[in-house]
C-alpha cells in the first residue's frame, strides 16, 4: 500500500495549519506516508499581487499549481489522503493531472467543514470524506452523494502528553477567547502585586504563496513544540464553547482542538464547556472541563479558589493526560479512518498504538487517580 499526502504546506504557513501539518508529520512517521506539497505557479503569484481578474483568467487557462510529480510506486493501492482546513482547499488536487485515474482511494479530512454548498464540484469525485462535527455528516452526505463519516479531532499524546504535578504558569490563554474575560484575568493576574502568572500567547504571522521552506527550517514544528512546552506547565488553560458570546460566530459547537491539546498536557481546562452531545461521549470523565461563571470578575474569584485547590488540581493533571493519552491521540484516530476505507494497519502505526496502550499501562500503574 503507497499512501501519499497531498498538502498545502509549501504555500501557507500559520498557527491555523499548524495541527493540520502536525497530523500529515504523525501520516509520515507511523504510514511511510509520502508528503506531496504543490506549489503556486510563479505567475499565478505575480498576478494576485496585480489584479483578482488577472487571476481568475490564469487560473482558468493554465491552472493554479505547478504540476506534482509522483513518485514510483510499488505494487499495491496507491491512496492519496487530504487534511484540509476548509472544503475549497480541495480544489488543491489539480495540481495532479488525472489525479482521479492515479488512485485507488482518495479521501479527505476537513477540519472547517461546514455548509455542503460550499463545497467545490471536485468533491463528489471523493471515495471518503471524514469531518469532526456529528451534526453536519448527514446533510454533506446527501448533497454530494459521497460517504462521509465522523472523525473527532484529536493531539499528539503520544510524544507531548504529560501528567506531571508541579507547574508555573497558573492560566495560560491561546487562540480565541471573549474578549471581556481576557481582559478581566489580565488585569487581575498581570498586576504588579499579582502573584500569579497568566500568559496569554499571540500567534505567529501567518504567510500565503509562500516559497518552498526546507523541511528543518519549517516553523510548524518548533512552535507546535513550544505550545505544548507551555501547556505542560500550566495549571489551567481556559477553552470557551464555539457558540458562547464573544467567540467568533460558528454554526455549531464542537469540539476544538484546544480541549485535546490542553488535556492531554494535564491542564485542568475552564471556561465553557462544549454544548453539542459529543463533547459528552469525547469528555466524560470527573473534572475534565470546568465552567467559569459568565460574570467575568466572577470567573477571576473561581479561579483564585481552583489555583488553591492543590489536591483537586493534581488529580486532573493526571486524570486528563491518562484520559487523553487512552482515547484520544491521533494515532486512534488514524486507525479509524483506515479501517473506515477498508485499508489495513501499516506496521509502523499498529507499532505505535502498542506504545500508547504500554505508555498507559505504565502511567495508570503509577497515578494516584483512579
Amino acid at each position: 500500500m503507497n499512501i501519499y499526502v497531498l498538502s498545502d504546506r509549501g504555500m501557507c504557513s500559520s498557527v491555523s495549519y499548524d495541527p493540520l501539518f502536525e497530523l500529515e508529520d504523525i501520516l509520515a512517521q507511523t504510514c511511510s506516508a509520502t508528503i506531496l506539497a504543490p506549489l503556486y505557479r510563479s505567475m499565478m503569484m505575480w498576478a494576485q499581487s496585480r489584479s483578482p481578474l488577472l487571476a481568475k483568467g490564469i487560473a482558468r487557462t493554465i491552472g493554479v499549481y505547478e504540476s506534482t510529480a509522483l513518485p514510483k510506486s510499488s505494487d499495491g493501492p496507491n491512496v492519496l489522503l487530504m487534511v484540509l482546513p476548509f472544503s475549497a482547499r480541495l480544489q488543491l488536487l489539480s495540481s495532479i493531472p488525472n489525479w482521479r485515474s492515479r488512485f485507488d482511494v482518495v479521501a479527505a479530512y476537513i477540519f472547517d467543514a461546514w455548509s455542503p454548498e460550499a463545497y467545490p464540484s471536485v468533491a463528489r469525485q471523493l471515495d471518503h470524506i471524514f469531518v469532526p462535527m456529528p451534526e453536519i455528516v448527514n446533510s454533506i452526505q446527501s448533497t454530494l452523494e459521497v460517504p462521509v463519516s465522523l472523525l473527532p479531532f484529536a493531539s499528539d499524546v503520544l510524544t507531548y502528553g504529560c501528567g506531571r504535578l508541579e507547574r508555573t504558569i497558573d492560566v495560560i490563554s491561546y487562540g480565541r477567547i471573549p474578549p471581556a474575560h481576557h481582559l478581566a484575568f489580565a488585569n487581575a493576574f498581570d498586576a504588579p502585586d499579582s502573584s500569579r502568572v497568566y500568559y496569554r500567547s499571540t500567534p505567529r504571522p501567518g504567510h500565503d504563496f509562500a516559497q518552498v521552506i526546507p523541511s528543518d527550517q519549517q516553523r510548524h514544528p518548533l512552535d507546535t513544540q513550544q505550545l505544548y512546552q507551555r501547556l505542560q506547565t500550566s495549571k489551567l488553560a481556559l477553552a470557551y464553547d464555539t457558540l458562547y458570546p464573544g467567540m467568533r460566530q460558528f454554526p455549531y459547537s464542537f469540539v476544538t482542538l484546544r480541549w485535546f491539546q490542553c488535556g492531554a498536557a494535564g491542564c485542568a481546562v475552564v471556561g465553557k464547556r462544549p454544548t453539542t452531545p459529543l463533547a459528552d461521549e469525547l469528555l466524560d470523565w470527573k473534572d475534565s472541563t470546568i465552567d467559569l461563571p459568565d460574570d467575568p470578575c466572577e470567573s477571576v474569584d473561581f479561579i483564585h479558589a481552583l489555583l488553591q485547590d492543590t489536591p483537586r488540581l493534581h488529580a486532573i493533571h493526571q486524570r486528563n493526560y491518562l484520559r487523553n493519552l487512552d482515547r484520544h491521540d491521533w494515532r486512534h484516530r488514524l486507525q479509524t479512518l483506515l479501517t473506515t476505507l477498508g485499508l489495513p494497519l501499516p506496521h509502523a502505526l499498529a507499532q505505535q498504538l502498542d506504545d500508547v496502550r504500554s505508555r498507559h499501562h505504565a502511567d495508570a500503574l503509577k497515578s494516584t487517580v483512579r
